[in-house]
């Protein structure tokens, strides 16, 4: 089922590199500055940390006022949250910039076309992330331009910051890049050889900090060196689809549009087990407590499967129309956005529903959740082809006008 690579570089030998690297740089001053002063409960990043688990470890008892923003357009991106701000890109090719208890917008950056790229945030206050216009971007806590580097195609790709500070984050035709954080100069590109887009994020586990995984819609996933950017093994999943992978310690997890959900070895590249939902797999999975959750689309199903051996725990199918939404997870509920215009909240270890937030339109994002608790997300018009532009419609049917980032307090509706 799997193609790899024949020379598989070993996990010693390029963790001997990685920690030299890390040596080297904390000598520097750079790999503590970008990381260290995030707060532990924030949620700073596409799948909250580096391998996606999607999970903070937070009640559902505090909270503030909740409150929501329309900004006329599209919201694809997942917001990251973090020193009391929330950032989300939308269609109106801006990145916007919230005060994260009133709402207020503090600040806009307008790019050249939509932004459904999420973003990243660093300690520092900047934020990383790509646009349509074929850049990816870092700009200042105050929305001012630090730096813009041209990376290909229409930019839909999650930015991960990687433990050193570097940026990971896919092209739109088809290249893995590893940008200098300071400097948004290439240190290096990964090219698939395919002109395809590499919408996935760019995951990296706990454990093989060495490797970075990302798919593509040439139907492969990918797992490349981080220090050199060489192929270390590949998979052919006999799907598209730009589903991230959840790392747990030597296992990647990652869907595909042949409706099937994969469990690779991270080091051989060897498919372990896989699931099939029975739909479509474009959401990413999460992870907490040996149980894996993941959405499917047409069989309209939220799965909690045993993450060592793929067997279902639970399954939730109380929506009207597709599970695009990625989970998200608090200490105690599962987070999910529907087509049907509703943020759907679940027991996680149940899968019972506990309520259902509505929305202006299709909730494609994965929330982000605070440490207070707060919940985070958009909803978008309609959920087009990833190379489709900004809503530009002239009609009167409103569309135009819908496209919201809210702020949720699950204490409030429990």
């Amino acid at each position: 089922m799997e193609e790899r690579q024949t020379t598989v570089m070993t996990s010693v030998g390029v963790n001997k590199v990685a920690a030299a690297v890390a040596v080297v740089l904390a000598v520097l001053g750079l790999a503590g500055t970008v990381h260290a002063q995030l707060h532990k409960g924030d949620w700073p990043q596409f799948g909250r940390t580096p391998n996606f688990h999607s999970f903070n470890d937070v009640g559902n008892n505090g909270g503030h006022a909740e409150w929501s923003y329309n900004v006329h357009n599209r919201v694809v991106a997942s917001p990251a949250v973090g020193g009391g701000k929330v950032f989300v890109g939308s269609d109106d090719s801006k990145l916007y910039c919230f005060n994260q208890t009133s709402g207020k917008v503090l600040w806009t950056f307008a790019t050249g076309n939509a932004v459904r790229s999420s973003p990243a945030l660093a300690q520092d206050g900047s934020v990383v992330f790509g646009s349509y216009d074929g850049h990816a971007y870092r700009v200042s806590g105050e929305g001012k331009l630090l730096w813009k580097t041209q990376i290909g195609g229409h930019v839909y790709s999650p930015a991960t910051i990687a433990a050193d500070g570097s940026v990971l984050i896919g092209s739109g035709t088809g290249q893995l890049f590893r940008l200098n954080f300071h400097s948004g100069k290439a240190i290096w590109a990964f090219d698939s050889h395919h002109s395809l887009p590499m919408n996935s994020g760019p995951a990296i586990g706990d454990k093989h900090p060495d490797i970075v995984v990302v798919r593509s819609y040439d139907q492969y996933v990918y797992a490349v060196n981080f220090t050199s950017g060489e192929l270390v093994w590949r998979v052919n999943t006999h799907g598209g689809g730009g589903s991230s992978a959840c790392i747990v310690d030597d296992t990647v997890y990652i869907g595909s549009w042949d409706q099937n959900l994969y469990a690779i070895n991270i080091i051989t590249g060897k498919v372990l087990w896989t699931f099939n939902t029975h739909g479509e797999i474009e959401s990413h999975p999460a992870y907490q407590d040996g149980i894996l959750y993941v959405s499917s689309e047409e069989s309209i199903t939220v799965f909690a499967l045993n993450a060592t051996t793929g067997s279902v725990l639970w399954t939730y199918s109380n929506s009207t129309q597709e599970f695009n939404g990625s989970p998200s997870l608090s200490r105690e509920l599962v987070f999910i956005g529907a087509n049907d215009h509703n943020m759907h909240v679940l027991d996680r270890f149940t899968g019972e529903l506990k309520f259902k937030f509505p929305t202006c339109a299709n909730v494609f994002v994965s929330a982000a959740i605070a440490d207070n608790g707060m919940v985070y997300f958009g909803c978008n018009t309609a959920t087009l082809d990833a190379d489709a532009g900004p809503d530009t419609d002239d009609d009167d049917d409103g569309s135009e006008n819908l496209g919201a980032v809210y702020a949720v307090n699950p204490a409030l509706h429990l």
